[in-house]
């Protein structure tokens, strides 16, 4: 499993460093179109670049940025003793699934099944193979894949809640243990 999951890890480590590689050679084929004086300016660099950007940062979010690396407000979570943590960390897992899964068939209607969203197209920018425009709803698939994501590791969060305990601090992980007070030893 470990190895699977190490895997999984690198392969989508791979994916956004292709996509930010890619989002600089575009920008650098840009400004080398803009000022070389017998070329001319390509236009699609810049809906290239914003595809890519949007992309990297849902997928990021989705598969790569760890949960202890997201912004929280948890000053209540850390003023409250551990059996506490672990019905608060609970109740917040099973907000964040209930929210993602109400909100998530609209969201696929909205991008997948939205007739307008398929009928609009990006002007600039054409399927390599076919030379079809490509259709705004792939746009926007990224955040579907996002919210996907977030429901499958809120489902994980409760799992290793129950079967471990509550995440474990910044404080604790840096004394390097479970540290519920204060207290000091004369």
């Amino acid at each position: 499993m470990r190895t699977l999951l190490k895997w999984f890890t690198r392969g989508t480590e791979f994916i956004a460093a292709m996509a930010l590689a890619a989002i600089f050679i575009t920008f650098l084929l840009q400004i080398f179109f803009r000022y070389v004086p017998f070329l001319e300016p390509i236009g699609w660099s810049v809906v290239l670049i914003s595809l890519l950007w949007v992309f990297v940062i849902f997928f990021g979010c989705a598969f790569i940025v760890r949960e202890s690396d997201h912004v929280t407000f948890d000053v209540l979570y850390l003023g409250v003793s551990r059996p506490a943590r672990k019905i608060l960390a609970l109740i917040t897992a099973v907000v964040m699934i209930a929210a993602m899964l109400y909100s998530l068939p609209a969201m696929w209607e909205t991008v997948f099944d939205n007739r307008l969203m398929n009928l609009k197209k990006i002007q600039t920018i054409r399927m390599p193979i076919t030379g079809d425009k490509i259709a705004i709803k792939w746009l926007f698939a990224p955040f579907v894949m996002l919210m996907i994501a977030v429901t499958l590791r809120y489902i994980w969060r409760i799992y290793t809640v129950l079967r471990f305990g509550p995440p474990e601090t910044e404080m604790e992980a840096l004394l390097g243990g479970e540290d519920d007070g204060l207290e000091v030893e004369e």
